[in-house]
């Protein structure tokens, strides 16, 4: 019963994702799932720019890439932080807490679930405790939280529409059924864990789908020979079973992606090579030189050469020009 009555209460929360600003509705959630939710910042609903300069814990620097990503957040929000006093005074003492965070997206369908993960990566870095994030994309609700480099923890897309039996799944991460745990990192993995997409819980491995394969190879074949490649061809159609369910929101984490951290010493670099000057600009700054050149020659009281007396002969021919300035610069020499 007590289920029942905690899915009733997440379903007129996330309704309130059609009434009210995204982060009350997000607010209105995480208590309709039972979580302690302690005072928060009034700085709710910013701008990514102002969110990610002014209010997150960890001023960062961000490559062209990341900002890329993070462009596509309409609004973020700050909703709260819990510690292990909050999740339960039983659990070890230690300094690690839960941050959690609403955004608000505008990615297209196709690229909503990239953006996700790339974006919940990207804003780990802002803050010391593990973050989750409540993301929001038109009409659709989705929990999200990085697990290290290598794993990014998502839930299904919910509508905020959804009934009571599509939303039965997220009691699982309710409060008070996450349990068996000791400390606050213990908890965060139950909880992201518990609202993952099975093909994240539950990876499939090569041998798997191989041995696996063996059951679909059909009878006529059980006493013929079967080829490797004929079970790798049959393994290969298996693994395609999430990629296939899960359409455009599988996602395919991209190597070449990292997250620039702030003790890199080649974050410098990277902005330096995202920064080109225009034409125009350039000139500007030739025409800065060249002024910078003559404020300079003309402080220093630089000695101007009249070439007025050399013979065109001389002027004309580089080698006697250049015994010409050597003689002249001993006569000078001389003469001091």
């Amino acid at each position: 019963m007590d289920e029942l009555h905690e899915v009733f209460e997440i379903k007129d929360a996330f309704h309130e994702y059609g009434c009210s600003d995204l982060c009350n509705a997000s607010l209105a959630l995480l208590r309709a799932m039972g979580f302690p939710v302690k005072f928060h910042s009034d700085a709710g609903n910013q701008k990514i720019d102002n969110f990610i300069y002014f209010t997150v814990q960890n001023k960062s620097h961000f490559s062209a890439q990341e900002m890329m990503y993070l462009n596509q957040i309409e609004t973020a929000s700050f909703l709260c932080e819990l510690d292990y006093h909050d999740i339960a005074v039983e659990y070890e003492s230690s300094d690690d807490t839960i941050v959690f965070l609403a955004v608000e997206i505008n990615s297209s369908n196709r690229d909503r679930s990239e953006d996700s993960f790339y974006i919940s990566q990207i804003l780990s870095k802002t803050y010391n405790g593990f973050v989750v994030m409540i993301v929001k994309n038109a009409d659709h609700i989705m929990f999200c939280a990085n697990i290290d480099e290598q794993i990014t923890c998502m839930s299904e897309w919910y509508s905020i529409n959804s009934t009571c039996m599509d939303l039965f799944p997220i009691c699982a991460i309710c409060y008070s059924y996450i349990s068996g745990v000791k400390t606050v990192k213990e908890f965060f993995y139950e909880m992201a864990y518990g609202f993952s997409r099975d093909y994240i819980r539950y990876p499939e491995s090569y041998e798997f789908t191989t041995y696996q394969a063996l059951s679909y190879i059909e009878n006529d074949n059980v006493d013929s020979f079967v080829s490797k490649q004929h079970i790798k061809e049959i393994a290969e159609k298996n693994r395609n079973y999430y990629k296939e369910k899960y359409g455009y929101d599988y996602v395919y984490p991209d190597d070449s992606f990292e997250v620039l951290l702030e003790e890199d010493e080649e974050w410098t670099l990277l902005e330096l090579d995202d920064f080109e000057l225009t034409d125009e600009e350039l000139d500007d700054a030739d025409n800065e030189d060249y002024e910078e050149d003559n404020d300079y020659e003309e402080d220093d009281d630089m000695e101007q050469i009249d070439y007025s007396g050399i013979d065109n002969e001389i002027l004309n021919n580089p080698v006697k020009l250049l015994k010409w300035l050597e003689q002249r610069d001993k006569e000078v020499i001389s003469g001091a």
